[in-house]
């Protein structure tokens, strides 16, 4: 649902009531992700970081942070998840004119802090990818504003589970409440 009010600012509320099932594995994520021009590349934050921090990963400092969605993928030698910063309060994408997006909690202040990353692939390209040159030359950046993530887990490979206070069981209902602004 979304609510458009006359100053240009889009309130976005996202839910997600879980399934009842029992039977259902847990969720990688749960928001919203979609394309924007590829000039938008540059990211400015306030939340944990300066680098990529994940719900078991929260080994940075609460601040205001810039990058580039070039910056903030990590060539990984199988293409993965790369990117996310949790705990983020607001998100400033930009073109290098400095005009662009804000995303925020809801204006009354009431949403929780969010987890985003701006790439210039999207999480399908991600996934279909097994090496990073059959990723496409970027047209476009791809902007992931999510209510919660799992961990990554890996604690001493990678082949470690995520441990379960950092899963996202499917029954467990979730929302996400953000606004939007251009700039």
């Amino acid at each position: 649902r979304y609510v458009a009010d006359v100053d240009g600012r889009i309130a976005l509320h996202v839910e997600y009531p879980g399934e009842h099932d029992g039977e259902l594995p847990t969720i990688p994520a749960f928001g919203i992700e979609w394309a924007l021009p590829v000039q938008y590349a540059n990211l400015r934050f306030y939340g944990a970081g300066p680098e990529e921090t994940y719900a078991d990963r929260k080994h940075a400092k609460l601040g205001i942070w810039q990058t580039t969605a070039f910056d903030d993928h990590a060539p990984y030698l199988l293409p993965q998840e790369t990117g996310n910063h949790e705990d983020v309060r607001w998100a400033e994408i930009t073109d290098d004119s400095g005009h662009g997006l804000r995303v925020s909690r809801d204006e009354a202040g009431t949403g929780k802090p969010f987890a985003m990353s701006l790439l210039p692939y999207s999480s399908a390209m991600l996934e279909e990818a097994l090496h990073q040159d059959e990723l496409p030359e970027p047209k476009h950046m791809f902007l992931r504003v999510l209510a919660a993530q799992m961990g990554v887990g890996g604690d001493d490979s990678w082949m470690s589970p995520v441990h379960a206070q950092y899963q996202l069981p499917a029954d467990r209902p979730l929302s996400l409440d953000v606004d939007l602004e251009l700039f």
